[in-house]
């Protein structure tokens, strides 16, 4: 009997033996490197046919850099100009942001990782040759270079679409837990040179008078319309109001509601557009759906039914050719949250996102439901999902999320929308009559930074650009291009005779580390010009391009202005720099002489800290580049003093040649206290800026939320204050009041 169980003992190990050299070969296999034998300290193995070895030694003899992950259990291999990423276990690789099936993953053997030879190998573009007889694998190096990428690739898949998801979510938990570096020790050029100014043209013209006498959105780019909260063309008042869109008759005499637009009950409008006779209404229309549960569940469940809803957008264009009936010609539904839109002439491009909410076990389960993009045209009663080919993805950005891009034409009714859909999504967009800029925030390896701890690689945070191309209606990607740092709004961009300018910050503030730059890009969003390490230790709070000059506020203690001469694309120099209290959060043009910024004045506390204080106006006089002077200064109230058009300029009405600029305020005095609640008019030339009237709607009958102003215009000799309850018109001439109308 014990012979018997002896044997047997020996037939086990056998066996076990056996079926391991089954899955990892027992033949050794040799590995050369331009005809250089490659000694390892673990050997490699073969899988199904494939060799894998140890991360570490032979990928470093072809010019690459190795590095392990073990917060992602990641593997990452890179030379100059590619990067391939394996997460341990899958079969799904990213190279070149690309995603990639492999036939034998990324293992762990006896605690070492092991990867597949060939397929990083000739990723990486260099030639790997089998030799049977002696069992030698042959890499022979190729002179390293970029492989030729596609701008934009699609999913194609289920699986595809998860791995990509995967790679994103555990890179974006990895930086959460604040192990990326954005410093990327760029230094000041040119800064102190007292170069000649070479404004060209474009930069001398003054800003182009309105065609009537009535005020519009205050638009970054002249003639790219930015949606708000009104519209007015000259006669008739377009405005959003709790109760509904209400179109008014503005005559101040006998001001009057035309008409009421009824939009879907639950669609609260975000901003409208009007042009040609045709309005377009922006809204959120969220879906709320509520869990099912089985009687059993509810009568031992206390808990109300828990609640979700659906994002969407909802997209209405009507026709106001008849101003007293307003016809629906188009509605569309997209999926997610409304980010921004623009309206060229008649065409109106927008973009919104939606997140992909998959659950914080998804990748534990065997099977996974990601809710499909897709859109609704309502009139037509029909409803488009895209499928997984028709999902586009940026290779190296990817976020859990949709970006849909839609263009419509608002001219023909038939017509219908130009709709895709990106794996990913924008922050922050630039519009100009031809182009649209999509802003994406990118975390990328970093191999030339030193690791403070192994096993954990650093990244450095820079902005991916994407170049949108606008024609009638239809939305097409052109170009990508990246640079170091992160932009703070729509106003750190710029196109300019072809070039795209942008601001970014890289570091941290609050490190020192932070240094502020300004890039240019040609038209296929390549590098051609920097000026690099502005204002050390402090962050760009504001900017503003204006033709060949571009004008810059950075801040940590002090005010520093920047102007900056970008007539040479190459060679972008600062031409002046002045230094005051406090900072603007919000430069505008005033002509190619003079800017007026708004922002915060500030004092240092008790503490050393600086604090804000009352809200802070500036007029700067910088004909002479060199020497930029602040022409004058106000500031309203105390600590707590705020205004929306600190941080959406389109609060702002502002009308060189009608001599006015108006805003929403309310002013705090001592300890907080809200002391007036209105908005500020004042006269504005070059000169200078006067207070001309304050305007109240707050009374004893009023509430505080539904008497705040919210919209300043003017039309011909009259001032219309817009709050949720009401409108006052004002005589521009004697500054009373005239007439209101209640619109609540």
């Amino acid at each position: 009997m014990k012979n018997i169980l002896r044997k047997s003992a020996v037939l086990m190990v056998v066996f076990i033996f056996s079926f391991s050299f089954s899955a990892f070969a027992s033949t050794e296999v040799n590995v050369y490197v331009n005809n250089k034998y490659v000694e390892f300290d673990v050997s490699p193995v073969i899988e199904n046919g494939r060799a894998l070895v140890p991360l570490r030694g032979v990928f470093e003899k072809i010019g690459a850099k190795v590095d392990w992950n073990k917060s992602l259990s990641e593997a990452v291999i890179k030379d100059d100009y590619n990067e391939i990423e394996m997460i341990l276990g899958k079969d799904k690789v990213m190279v070149n942001g690309e995603v990639r099936t492999i036939d034998v993953p990324t293992r762990m053997i006896n605690s070492r990782t092991f990867v597949p030879l060939r397929f990083i190998t000739e990723s990486l573009g260099h030639t790997v040759s089998w030799d049977s007889n002696s069992n030698s694998i042959y890499i022979t190096t190729n002179a390293s270079s970029e492989i030729s990428r596609s701008i934009v690739l699609t999913v194609g898949s289920k699986d595809n679409l998860l791995a990509l998801l995967e790679y994103n979510s555990r890179l974006f938990g990895y930086i959460g837990l604040e192990r990326s570096v954005s410093i990327d020790g760029a230094t000041v050029e040119n800064t102190n040179e007292n170069t000649a100014s070479k404004e060209s043209e474009a930069a001398q013209t003054p800003m182009v008078p309105e065609m009537d006498d009535s005020s519009d959105t205050n638009n970054q780019v002249d003639g790219v319309q930015e949606g708000d909260i009104i519209k007015n063309d000259g006669r008739y008042i377009y405005i959003n109001t709790e109760s509904g869109l209400k179109i008014i008759d503005s005559d101040p005499d006998n001001p009057k509601i035309e008409a009421e637009i009824n939009v879907p009950e639950n669609t609260y409008i975000s901003e409208i557009f009007a042009a040609g006779g045709k309005l377009a209404v922006i809204g959120q229309n969220n879906y709320f759906r509520t869990m099912n549960y089985n009687k059993s569940m509810e009568a031992d469940s206390l808990m109300m039914p828990y609640r979700y809803y659906e994002d969407r957008v909802n997209v209405l264009v009507y026709n106001i050719e008849n101003i007293k009936k307003p016809v629906l010609e188009k509605e569309y539904l997209f999926d997610g949250n409304y980010l921004s839109g623009r309206m060229i002439e008649d065409k109106l491009y927008l973009i919104s996102t939606k997140y992909i909410n998959y659950g914080y076990d998804m990748y534990s389960k065997s099977d996974v439901e990601i809710p499909m993009p897709y859109y609704t045209d309502v009139l037509a009663d029909s409803r488009y999902e895209f499928d997984y080919d028709e999902i586009k993805y940026f290779p190296n950005h990817i976020e859990a999320r949709y970006m849909y891009t839609a263009g419509i034409d608002l001219s023909d009714k038939a017509a219908k929308p130009d709709v895709d859909v990106y794996l990913g999504g924008s922050d922050s967009i630039y519009v100009s009559k031809d182009n649209m800029y999509a802003a994406i925030t990118d975390y990328s390896y970093d191999d030339s930074i030193e690791q403070k701890e192994l096993y954990n690689p650093a990244y450095t945070s820079g902005t991916v650009i994407y170049k949108f191309s606008l024609n009638k209606g239809s939305i097409d990607v052109v170009s990508q291009g990246d640079v170091p740092g992160t932009i703070i709004n729509q106003f750190s961009m710029d196109e300019h005779n072809g070039m795209f300018r942008i601001a970014t910050t890289t570091g941290e503030m609050w490190r020192g580390t932070s240094q502020n730059n300004v890039y240019i890009l040609d038209e296929k969003l390549n590098a051609i010009g920097k000026l690099e390490g502005l204002a050390p230790g402090e962050k760009i709070y504001s900017t503003r391009f204006a033709g060949d000059r571009i004008y810059m506020v950075t801040f940590k203690q002090v005010d520093p202005l920047y102007v900056i001469n970008a007539s040479d694309s190459a060679n972008p120099v600062v031409e002046g720099m002045l230094k005051v209290p406090g900072y603007s959060t919000y430069l505008h043009i005033v002509d190619e002489n003079h800017i007026i910024g708004f922002g915060y004045d500030t004092e240092q506390n008790s503490g050393g800290a600086t604090v804000n204080e009352g809200l802070k106006i500036s007029l700067f006089d910088v004909t002479d580049a060199n020497k930029p002077i602040e022409l004058q200064t106000e500031t309203i109230g105390k600590a707590g003093t705020y205004s929306e058009l600190l941080y959406n300029h389109k609060a702002l009405m502002f009308s060189l040649n009608k001599g006015l600029m108006a805003f929403p305020i309310t002013v705090s005095g001592a300890n907080y206290k809200t002391e007036f609640s209105g908005a500020y008019i004042y006269n504005v030339d070059n000169d200078g800026f006067k207070l001309k009237n304050k305007i109240s709607h707050e009374s004893e009958n009023s509430s505080y939320i539904g008497s705040e102003i919210r919209r300043v215009i003017y039309i011909g000799d009259y001032i219309y204050s817009f709050s949720y309850d009401e409108i006052q018109i004002y005589s521009i001439v004697t500054d009373k009041k005239v007439n209101e109308l209640m619109i609540k």
